[in-house]
């Protein structure tokens, strides 16, 4: 009795540290992942594995942890939800074993597969079905009734966290179709219908050539120009179609390959300066934002600046400090039109806190700058001190 009232505190905080990280998550294999860590750790369990089910109710993934994956590797296929792992899914309810081995279900174990005893298994509903199955094995004393207690909170805890991640997921694919649309959009009122004007150009100019060839050729010229044009907005829509392939490479690589999409459509490659050590420092849920910022300048730079030299510079000194300069045409403040690539970019900082700050001159090329306080940043050297 007095061991359970010393350690139920520390249990709760355990729980509440499990919470805690898994309301973080936006992806399904982190939340997974961070489930099979805390189970482990919060019941004493020596390995932890995780079943997804498929819509045929076997399972169609298995994670674990507690062995090295070479040792992973020699067992051979995962288990696809017989023996013991199939009562679970049959009776989807708490199962706890004192010895998993003398369960009537039990179908032993394949070669290479390391001895168990004690066994604990519980559901994890998301969405109103269970979505999978965690197991866990050979505690040393045996699983007790408190061992189940917190295992069923976490499972719980878990089913929110993935119907949350799952939720996020769609909303991003949803995001990324409607911007799919209003590219589509925009190329139907701009490329295309360029297009096909330069092409009545052409057949009026074909007329021409035999009566008034100098104004064929005028035409020819224009119409050359036209195309030229054209590609480049082309080039420029490719480009905007590939933020979420650049954002999922981290920050570094997310920059070097927008800096080598800008180069296809503008035929200029931005020079680069940002710490080796970025992708450590920076914190994984500024990097789509930040990406997508940088996306939405050098397409405004492409379209727009004739710029010879580009340049994007990353600080971490104190917060965050990012900048896209080019030395193009510039602006007045007067001319500027706020088109929806700016106001993009203005909604995206308000988001993350940061200051913006758009500077240009006629002939003196433009600079953008977002500034992310330290405390808006929520940097990870912060985070340690913590």
């Amino acid at each position: 009795m007095n061991e359970r009232t010393e350690t139920a505190p520390e249990r709760l905080d355990a729980l509440a540290d499990a919470a805690a990280a898994l309301a973080g998550e936006l992806s399904v294999d982190s939340v997974l992942e961070t489930v099979l860590s805390h189970a482990r750790r919060l019941t004493g369990a020596r390995y932890a594995a995780l079943g997804v089910l498929g819509e045929d109710g076997l399972i169609e993934r298995f994670l674990t942890e507690g062995l090295p994956s070479e040792h992973v590797a020699r067992i051979g296929a995962p288990p696809s939800g017989k023996g013991v792992l199939g009562e679970l899914i049959r009776d989807p309810r708490a199962l706890r074993l004192d010895d998993v081995t003398a369960h009537p279900a039990a179908a032993g174990f394949p070669a290479e597969h390391p001895p168990m005893g004690s066994f604990l298994g519980a559901p994890i509903r998301s969405g109103g079905t269970v979505y999978g199955n965690l197991y866990l094995t050979d505690k040393p004393a045996g699983f007790d009734v408190d061992d189940e207690r917190t295992v069923l909170v976490l499972a719980a805890q878990a089913g929110a966290a993935i119907e949350n991640a799952v939720l996020s997921q769609r909303l991003r694919e949803l995001a990324v179709q409607d911007e799919r649309d209003r590219i589509s959009r925009e190329l139907h009122d701009g490329v295309i219908q360029t297009l096909f004007s330069l092409g009545m150009g052409l057949d009026a100019a074909r007329e021409l050539v035999a009566v008034d060839p100098a104004r064929a050729d005028a035409r020819i010229d224009e119409a050359v120009e036209a195309i030229d044009g054209a590609i480049r907005e082309l080039r420029n829509f490719i480009f905007q179609l590939r933020p979420e392939h650049a954002a999922s490479m981290g920050f570094a690589r997310g920059l070097t390959e927008l800096a080598r999409e800008y180069e296809v459509n503008a035929l200029v490659r931005p020079r680069l300066e940002i710490p080796t050590d970025v992708d450590a420092r920076l914190p994984e849920a500024l990097v789509p934002d930040l990406l997508a910022i940088v996306r939405e300048a050098l397409s405004n730079t492409a379209k727009h600046a004739r710029a010879s030299e580009v340049s994007i510079r990353v600080g971490l000194a104190d917060g965050v400090d990012l900048s896209v300069t080019d030395d193009g045409m510039g602006f007045s403040g007067d001319t500027l039109q706020a088109g929806r690539g700016l106001e993009n970019i203005r909604e995206r900082a308000r988001a993350l806190g940061a200051d913006l700050d758009l500077r240009s001159a006629p002939g003196e090329g433009t600079e953008l700058r977002l500034a992310i306080p330290r405390h808006a940043a929520g940097s990870e050297d912060e985070e340690e001190q913590v």
